[in-house]
């Protein structure tokens, strides 16, 4: 059901996460012309137009793709309202924890590279995606005490 604002939130979060696979997150810069790119894959090294992998980033891919999954699972559940209040949360939590993830291989590469870190726009998406999402888990919510308040009438 579009017409709900809490769907219309859900899907802004789910069309930023998945902006996240196209967008790098950040660019490490050692020296004057060497260049790291940090995507959600990995941290790439940037080499005649050429981009060659340097650190795997493996779990945080998988976290991004289930963060995916299951926004794109709670549009869909607009029927059962506690079902999608849960994955909402379960989903806020799953992002705040990717931003951790994010955040501890960009501080891995720092150290072990030695270099200065320049975070692009895209690096904010889960942050924005997760408010959106806690938005989406207040009108959920709302509409669960008015449904439960109607049958409290009847």
């Amino acid at each position: 059901m579009i017409q709900r604002m809490q769907t219309v939130y859900l899907l802004l979060s789910l069309v930023l996460m998945f902006l996240v696979f196209i967008f790098p997150l950040s660019e490490l810069l050692v020296g004057e012309n060497l260049i790291f790119i940090f995507r959600y894959r990995g941290i790439y090294e940037l080499a005649d137009n050429a981009e060659i992998l340097i650190i795997q980033s493996l779990p945080l891919a998988i976290l991004f793709g289930i963060i995916l999954i299951i926004n794109m699972l709670s549009i869909f559940l607009f029927k059962n309202r506690m079902l999608q209040m849960r994955l909402s949360i379960f989903n806020i939590m799953l992002m705040i924890g990717s931003i951790g993830l994010a955040y501890y291989y960009i501080y891995i590469a720092f150290n072990e590279l030695n270099a200065t870190v320049h975070f692009s726009f895209a690096a904010i998406f889960p942050l924005i995606s997760a408010i959106l999402t806690y938005m989406a888990f207040r009108g959920i919510k709302k509409d669960e005490k008015l449904v439960k308040s109607l049958d409290r009438i009847r």
